[in-house]
């Protein structure tokens, strides 16, 4: 027969699990309620405007490795230090290296390159860096015409 102290702590878990999820359905309610009130209100102004066809915006999720904006700093940093274009694990590692982590873990090296390639991409469309090559072996650097 199980531990009471297991089920006891089972228990417990799996009601603050449900408690949250109840809490999140409520807030989904209430967002879908002011979504329909929203589209409601531009049909008013507009009614040829299909709210459906406007794309959702993205929220911004803070990670506890990199404080805002910290991750983009670092990885222009990078790129400005760099005798040469740089590779994504390349720019990782350096990234890693001026926040003072451990660069022997390869699955957080692999995660932090990840990251960086979504800043470098976001970097592109701006103009700021530019790309050469394709997939992973692509090289990055930053664009001529913003150093002078």
């Amino acid at each position: 027969m199980a531990e009471p102290h297991v089920i006891s702590a089972l228990r417990l878990k799996r009601a603050e699990i449900s408690g949250h999820i109840h809490d999140l359905e409520k807030r989904i309610a209430r967002h879908r309620a002011n979504l329909a009130n929203l589209d409601a209100t531009i049909k008013l102004f507009s009614p040829g405007t299909n709210p459906d066809a406007i794309s959702p915006k993205r929220t911004y999720r803070p990670t506890r490795y990199f404080a805002r904006n910290e991750l983009s700093r670092l990885t222009k940093d990078a790129l400005r230090t760099a005798s040469g274009p740089l590779t994504s694990a390349e720019i990782a590692a350096a990234i890693m290296q001026a926040k003072g982590m451990s660069l022997g873990d390869a699955a957080f090296k692999e995660i932090v390159a990840d990251r960086a390639l979504t800043v470098l991409r976001r970097l592109a469309k701006r103009e700021i860096v530019a790309k050469s090559g394709t997939s992973r072996d692509a090289k990055w650097a930053v664009n001529a015409c913003i150093l002078t």
